[in-house]
């Protein structure tokens, strides 16, 4: 049995913060980057819907009148769409947890330094790493719910592991070297 000590303890749940912030960060600026896009083609499809109906209008006849029809119903459905998928208020909530994760990325950094450096003992560690937690609690509690496979396709992106958890070496290049988890060599 692997015995978990309290620096473990705390790299794994500020791996595990890391990951869900840059996960949060990442599905943030996807749904508002297809918001935008799904707004551009209603806007595209809007203004060619406009524009055959004018030609109608000016008596171009029955071709430009059922091709205005036609573009004005896909304008409709890209609308419809673009509604039921909330893309916009997705980005928010999720850009909004996204900063909610990012002190927390940092408190847990700062306990990991002043433990390192002595600043503070294992018991007042442990008394700020359970604060921690239960804060961390309240913020995945009003999460966003992220379905997994744009959960898993955000880590993918910040090249993050697909468990939602970080590596000790991914885990390393967050942390200033003096908090670099170093593998023990197996004694000879």
């Amino acid at each position: 049995m692997v015995a978990l000590t309290l620096l473990d303890h705390l790299r794994l749940t500020f791996g595990q913060v890391v990951y869900r912030h840059k996960a949060h960060s990442q599905l943030a600026h996807v749904r508002a980057r297809q918001g935008r896009w799904m707004r551009a083609g209603e806007a595209v499809l809007m203004t060619a819907a406009a524009g055959l109906a004018l030609a109608v209008a000016l008596g171009q006849g029955r071709v430009f009148a059922i091709a205005a029809a036609g573009v004005a119903a896909t304008a409709l459905l890209l609308l419809m769409l673009h509604l039921a998928l909330d893309l916009d208020g997705s980005a928010v909530v999720h850009g909004a947890c996204a900063a909610r994760l990012w002190p927390m990325r940092e408190r847990y950094r700062a306990l990991l330094s002043d433990l390192a450096d002595g600043a503070i003992d294992a018991d007042a560690a442990r008394d700020r790493r359970d604060v921690l937690m239960s804060e961390l609690h309240g913020i995945y509690e009003q999460a966003p719910p992220a379905d997994q496979p744009a959960y898993q396709a955000a880590g993918r992106a910040a090249a993050f592991a697909s468990e939602g958890a970080l590596s000790d070496e991914e885990i390393n290049t967050f942390l200033p070297r003096s908090l670099h988890k170093v593998e023990k060599s197996a004694p000879a």
